[in-house]
């Protein structure tokens, strides 16, 4: 058992990081520490979708939504990694100098190991930058796989089968969700209404000769009765009253912070970074 490190705050001198090497030697320890940054790391991508993305009405369609996901994991990992280090100082006793030592373990350098390596790892296990964002209910969503080739009409038996198969595996294209769910659906994307929508708004060249408009492909992808029930009742308010579209601004992003996947695994960085440091020397 490790006493209180009692040389935390002495004299002008910066306190230890919270990753001492005898710390890493007791296992459990480590697992818990690792523990509060795996937990952290998908709750501060879900609190992103909801108190960022969604107010902004950024999805997984907007433009640059490459970029605004991996904004959002590197801070996820650095996050995910004071997390770690103060469940570490909280082990080692650190009390009132604890913010200090945390500090003191996250320079510039490991701010910017941690936010990049939690990228690269994310990248890895097969995640999709794009996918932490939030679904849109009139494009494809976070978790829309190959899907299939769709025509205005509704998609044949065969059809459903396949996409049926697909949502066992992938999970709602919207909410990502595949647990407790028997069948899917086949969602249009984009939808039938934004499709005709399109097709009745004729745009003019010199407002004298009419332009066709540039309608694009759609395909289906499964979807589950609870968003297929929002992007229905989202399309049928827009439709009734256009005033009321800055009511439904946010209704059609719908957030996914509870449908893990593998990619949401975090590794314990600022440990790794730790151990190989005084290999540099």
């Amino acid at each position: 058992m490790l006493p209180p490190l009692s040389r935390v705050g002495v004299q002008g001198t910066p306190p230890p990081s919270p990753l001492d090497f005898d710390y890493l030697k007791q296992w459990h320890h480590t697992l818990l520490s690792w523990s509060a940054g795996v937990v952290t790391f998908p709750a501060c991508i879900g609190l992103f979708q909801a108190l960022i993305f969604r107010p902004l009405q950024i999805s997984n369609a907007t433009f640059g939504a490459r970029v605004f996901g991996i904004c959002s994991i590197g801070t996820a990992g650095v996050m995910a990694s004071i997390g770690l280090l103060g469940t570490s100082a909280y082990f080692l006793k650190f009390g009132t100098d604890m913010p200090e030592a945390v500090a003191s373990s996250l320079d510039t350098r490991h701010i910017l190991f941690n936010g990049v390596a939690s990228a690269v790892w994310f990248y890895i296990l097969g995640g999709r930058f794009h996918s932490v964002l939030p679904s849109s209910l009139v494009n494809p969503g976070a978790f829309a796989n190959r899907g299939l080739t769709a025509s205005f009409n509704y998609a044949s038996n065969e059809k459903k089968k396949k996409l049926n198969i697909q949502g066992k595996q992938h999970g709602c294209h919207t909410c990502g969700r595949f647990w407790l769910i028997d069948k899917f659906i086949a969602d249009h994307q984009p939808p039938l209404a934004v499709i005709r929508d399109m097709m009745l708004k004729r745009r003019y060249i010199l407002g004298i000769f009419p332009t066709r408009p540039k309608i694009p492909n759609q395909r289906f992808y499964p979807q589950c009765n609870q968003c297929s029930q929002k992007q229905q009742n989202y399309l049928s308010a827009l439709s009734r009253v256009k005033v009321q579209r800055l009511k439904l601004k946010w209704r059609h992003i719908v957030t996914h912070g509870t449908s893990l996947r593998l990619y949401h695994l975090w590794l314990p960085f600022p440990i790794i970074y730790h151990m190989f440091e005084p290999l540099k020397g």
